[in-house]
């Protein structure tokens, strides 16, 4: 199976949430979508862009897919040809082996894919500046990264990423 045999299997955004059987989970992912704006700058710039074709390995228990399925799903929210899938990781390891992070499949994992199906970029887990305080140790990045302190960082990266 390619990754556009996987993208057509994908489910949308909200049929991603109604998968999740825990109403808190449910409510925490729509609260970070409808809290997630973009700058007019960055929204333009995404408004502009050309097709792109988004698929999210995440599952709705996994804090890292409750904080990043929902921003990624709002950037793309701002461009009517942008087109975002999800997939379970459970399943779909094969699928995700170019993306593992230390030899372990992470999610969410997100593939960036043009109009043909052909990949150009990819975003893993959390953001940089995330990842560098989880190695770090310092003991407030969970807490601060949960309650949206680093989605400006997230948002960053992703539309770098779509800028290619």
């Amino acid at each position: 199976m390619s990754l556009k045999d996987l993208f057509e299997k994908g489910l949308t955004f909200d049929e991603f949430i109604e998968t999740s059987e825990d109403d808190i989970t449910k409510k925490r992912i729509r609260e970070r979508y409808d809290k997630t704006v973009l700058e007019e700058d960055v929204a333009q710039k995404i408004a502009s862009s050309p097709k792109v074709n988004i698929l999210a390995f995440a599952e709705t228990w996994c804090p890292d897919s409750q904080v990043n399925v929902p921003i990624v799903a709002k950037i793309a929210s701002y461009n009517k040809t942008f087109e975002l899938k999800i997939v379970k990781r459970e399943g779909n390891e094969e699928y995700m082996k170019p993306y593992y992070v230390e030899g372990k499949p992470r999610i969410p994992t997100f593939v960036f894919m043009d109009e043909n199906f052909k990949e150009f970029g990819h975003w893993v887990e959390r953001p940089e500046i995330v990842k560098e305080l989880a190695k770090s140790g310092e003991g407030e990045w969970r807490r601060d990264y949960l309650k949206g302190k680093y989605d400006k960082n997230i948002i960053e990266e992703i539309v770098n990423i779509l800028s290619r």
